[in-house]
């Protein structure tokens, strides 16, 4: 799809079977909790096109910059609250720091939601408490 995909920027393809991944992994951790699995690929879906916006509107290129990381941090730290309490924000944090880096052939489709995710589990196992009455949800 040459009108769509950037041969030197071919990692969409990776967001696509994160997503797959992520989601059926945190339905099978949390017990049937989709958040666990939508909230990840949340901050990469909506997080991530917030820092190309800003990016592109400052520096008018692709590039990693800091403030397209805090304009994510904006929207993953507030959501993630929301919808999982201190667990979400953390969890939006960290996708907001590790969305920064990126390492051929890993890149952030791949590191974001990987790190939301771990966060996540980590907390369930070993702080189940910073966890939101919303865990509980069946929604």
């Amino acid at each position: 799809m040459y009108w769509f995909q950037v041969r030197e920027n071919a990692y969409e393809v990776s967001f696509c079977v994160m997503w797959g991944i992520i989601i059926t992994l945190g339905w099978l951790v949390s017990g049937g909790n989709f958040w666990f699995g939508v909230l990840p690929v949340l901050f990469m879906s909506v997080g991530d096109a917030l820092t190309g916006i800003v990016r592109n509107t400052i520096y008018k290129r692709r590039t990693k910059a800091w403030v397209g990381n805090l304009a994510m941090a904006a929207f993953s730290i507030p959501v993630g609250a929301v919808v999982l309490g201190l667990a979400g924000a953390l969890a939006g944090a960290v996708a907001s720091f590790v969305e920064h880096f990126e390492s051929n052939p890993i890149d952030d489709n791949i590191t974001v939601p990987l790190f939301a995710f771990l966060v996540l589990v980590v907390v369930k196992l070993y702080a189940p408490w910073l966890l939101s009455p919303l865990d509980s949800l069946p929604f």
